[in-house]
């Protein structure tokens, strides 16, 4: 198991069952609505972070995403309107931003990520605190799975010095191919 897929799966556990807390922490002082929307933006934010720094992009790349799904955390009665645009800015900064390369892989990723993870939210979420912890945990969980679809060679982009040799660059570029396959 590498890294990514690793810290994916515990930052699951520990992100999902934090999110009920914080938002009820938040609901002291904010509707329960929006604190729930925020603690949910807290949490993409960290893990956004966490994809950035795995796949060594700048941190301000990911910054207009959250701050756009920020906005609409801030703003009343978006409920169904946020939690798409929340998958969707997960999308964007881990497929369009962090890790880009071998698009339709990436596409098939985002999807069978996406649908699943929704699909368990679905069934989980909704009837307590508890089950909506259970449910974004599942969810998370479920996002580690895009690290077993696209291989870690299509995703990482080494910064390696280029040889000056144009058999070496050639011996290098295929290697490349072939670790992609």
């Amino acid at each position: 198991m590498n890294r990514p897929t690793r810290t994916t799966v515990v930052y699951a556990l520990a992100g999902g069952f934090l999110v009920a807390p914080t938002a009820m922490l938040l609901s002291l002082y904010l509707p329960w609505a929006m604190a729930f929307k925020l603690a949910l933006w807290a949490d993409l934010a960290i893990y956004a972070t966490l994809l950035a720094r795995w796949s060594r992009t700048q941190l301000l790349s990911v910054i207009f995403p959250l701050t756009l799904l920020l906005g609409a955390a801030l703003w009343p009665r978006t409920y169904v309107g946020f939690f798409f645009l929340l998958v969707g800015v997960l999308c964007w900064i881990r497929s369009g931003i962090c890790f880009q390369g071998a698009p339709l892989r990436t596409l098939a990723a985002e999807v069978i990520t996406v649908l699943g993870g929704a699909a368990l939210v679905m069934v989980f979420g909704g009837q307590s605190t508890l089950s909506w912890a259970i449910a974004i945990c599942l969810f998370s969980l479920v996002q580690a799975l895009y690290f077993f679809i696209v291989p870690p060679n299509l995703r990482m982009v080494e910064k390696k010095t280029v040889a000056a040799d144009p058999f070496d660059r050639a011996v290098e570029e295929a290697r490349r191919v072939l670790e992609g396959y």
